[in-house]
């Protein structure tokens, strides 16, 4: 404190006056209110759809200019509101330009406003934004950059937030902190290919070529497979293979190259089965498989537990109205996740669970956005190398990335998932005949694959026949798996499956065939007839490997 100092000399004083004089004029900047800002999206002139892309920029700029209790960038979804209350004023609707990016922000209470537009054709793309004081005492800062690669986005990002950030707040970034590393060449894992002809990666881009030793079937099943996992479910060293037609489990274990069926286990024909876990929660030596199923009717609950005893399956828990989810955490532990029933898949509470004995229990609940589905949810490194997130295929199909406290990180413009599993929702009031079909999702799986053994995203997508023109009913002409890290910009496949006929119900990951090596094991539906309108009847378990 000041009146504690001891001063010796004048010239003493004269630094201890300064310092005070620092010290007194810096407080009150310090408690200055932060600066907002408004980041718009950036428009998108491109013949291709874009759209993760703008995701992308919206979140690599908010990340890039925010700086905790000096300056805050408005969240997505009120700067979406403001700009779709915009296009209703005929002062703003349109086109952005500097006049309109003020009002706009005016009306939000910001004090900058980042607007501007990515153009790509052919091999170009360029980037034009602008940086806006809403009061006009500052001048714009403007941005125009071109270049011949697409992998230079994001250095082009990094170099207009380090102006904007230098300019307009008298900070400096360094942007090595952004950098992404350009993984070199490589062959693609067993039977992948390398993903999508070119997959953005940094500041370059990595060459994509096809390669692989393909696929092995393992079993043809004249019914449907709505599920599949693995386990070693008697603790004896060799891990089986766990699938479920609508009321029935089956239990193999490869044999060669076949399946081999060790155990048929029945339930009651009004039981319908739409997901399967198995995992060791009860930590008693013997894994637990968690049966996630809806009655006949497809609109109320009947999920069970099942564990090998020493010489019986027998049934723990019966007639649950929740579904089930184990995901590991980075550490290889798993971690049981239950969904209460809601009104349809998407739309009830996810706890995590822990075993009491034979009862299950709720520890805490985890907060995700509205439309996730506990059975296509997964929790792995998305954003960042060392970080947990979760990812889940929602109930439009788009794949979304969220933090711990269920804020939306990022979501995908294109479609994954599908299956024709389907909840009914209640008969409508008008029309008595006309139920909403609600459609379930496959799994997500984080596992480690590739030169750099890192942990990775295993996504389902199955396309649809005529693109969906089937309308309530679904049709699938073709599936693969793809095999996804973050970009510095979205979720983008670095490997895929080839795509086979049908679609994909389940998949995991597992070394079956007890070589100290993992294979991607999938489960197939396809027709039994070469009419394009006939039922889906019959099934395959195929694998992949994964080195």
């Amino acid at each position: 404190m000041l009146t504690s100092m001891r001063v010796t000399s004048g010239k003493g004083l004269i630094v201890a006056v300064l310092t005070a004089l620092i010290v007194l004029t810096a407080g009150p900047g310090i408690c200055k209110e932060a600066k907002k800002v408004a980041v718009l999206p950036f428009k998108m002139n491109s013949p291709q759809d874009l759209g993760f892309l703008q995701n992308g920029l919206f979140s690599m700029l908010s990340s890039r200019l925010s700086d905790p209790g000096k300056v805050d960038v408005l969240d997505r979804q009120t700067v979406d509101k403001a700009l779709a209350d915009a296009q209703g004023s005929d002062s703003t609707k349109g086109d952005l330009n500097e006049g309109k990016a003020r009002l706009i922000g005016a009306a939000l209470g910001v004090d900058y406003v980042l607007f501007g537009s990515l153009t790509h054709f052919g091999e170009s793309v360029s980037l034009d934004g602008s940086m806006v004081d809403v009061t006009g005492k500052k001048e714009s800062i403007s941005f125009f950059e071109q270049s011949n690669s697409m992998g230079d986005v994001i250095p082009l990002v990094n170099e207009f937030a380090g102006d904007v950030n230098r300019k307009m707040f008298n900070r400096r970034i360094n942007n090595e902190l952004y950098a992404q590393p350009v993984p070199q060449e490589a062959p693609a894992p067993g039977g992948l290919q390398y993903a999508g002809g070119q997959t953005m990666y940094g500041g370059g881009m990595m060459s994509v070529q096809a390669g692989g030793q393909g696929l092995t079937n393992h079993l043809k099943f004249n019914d449907i497979i709505r599920a599949m996992t693995t386990g070693d479910l008697n603790s004896d060293g060799t891990t089986q293979i766990i699938t479920a037609t609508d009321s029935n489990l089956m239990i193999y274990h490869l044999d060669g190259t076949m399946l081999t069926l060790e155990k048929t286990l029945e339930y009651e024909s009004y039981v319908r089965i739409v997901g399967l876990d198995v995992a060791d929660i009860n930590g008693n030596g013997y894994p637990e498989i968690f049966v996630s199923a809806m009655t006949i009717h497809k609109d109320s609950m009947a999920s069970f537990i099942v564990e090998f005893d020493g010489n019986n399956y027998v049934t723990l828990v019966d007639g649950e109205a929740q579904y089930y989810r184990v995901v590991e955490t980075k550490d290889d532990i798993p971690v049981l996740l239950a969904q209460d029933k809601g009104e349809d898949p998407f739309s009830g509470r996810i706890h995590i669970m822990t075993a009491n004995g034979n009862e299950y229990e709720e520890v805490k609940r985890i907060r995700m956005p509205r439309g996730t589905s506990v059975l296509s949810l997964a929790k792995g490194p998305v954003t960042a190398e060392d970080g947990e997130d979760y990812l889940t295929i929602n109930r439009h199909q788009r794949l979304v990335a969220t933090n711990d406290v269920g804020g939306e990180e990022w979501a995908s413009t294109g479609k994954y998932g599908g299956t024709n599993t389907v909840w009914l929702m209640p008969k409508a009031e008008n029309d008595a005949s006309y139920r909403e079909r609600i459609y379930f999702n496959p799994r997500i799986k984080f596992f480690p694959v590739g030169e750099d053994q890192k942990l990775k995203a295993f996504v389902v997508k199955n396309s649809e026949i005529g693109g969906g023109t089937f309308g309530r009913y679904k049709k699938f002409k073709e599936g693969h798996i793809q095999v996804m890290s973050w970009n510095g910009i979205s979720m983008a496949p670095v490997f895929q499956t080839m795509p086979v006929q049908g679609w994909i119900s389940d998949f995991d990951v597992a070394d079956i065939d007890g070589d100290g090596e993992a294979e991607l094991v999938v489960s197939v539906v396809t027709r039994t007839k070469l009419a394009i309108l006939s039922k889906d009847k019959a099934s395959n378990i195929i694998s992949y490997k994964l080195k």
